[in-house]
């Protein structure tokens, strides 16, 4: 799979990995029940990554979730 570390379009990010993974087929557009499972795992994986970081630059999980429009 591949890794976009600054998209521009996080829905962009969820289909192509979507379509990699075989479940969507290439063009077919996202279901607002798969963007919100694709923020479900960003949170999840976000979650881990908070422990990373420090007060002044912000942790690794702010970064997740900022890149893939997690609020």
């Amino acid at each position: 799979m591949t890794s976009d570390h600054q998209p521009r379009d996080p829905e962009v990010a969820f289909r192509r990995a979507a379509v990699e993974c075989g479940l969507v087929q290439a063009g077919a557009k996202l279901t607002p029940q798969h963007i919100a499972f694709a923020h479900a795992v960003v949170e999840l994986c976000a979650s881990v990554g908070d422990a990373y970081g420090d007060a002044h630059e912000g942790n690794a999980g702010e970064h997740i979730r900022a890149l893939y429009g997690c609020d």
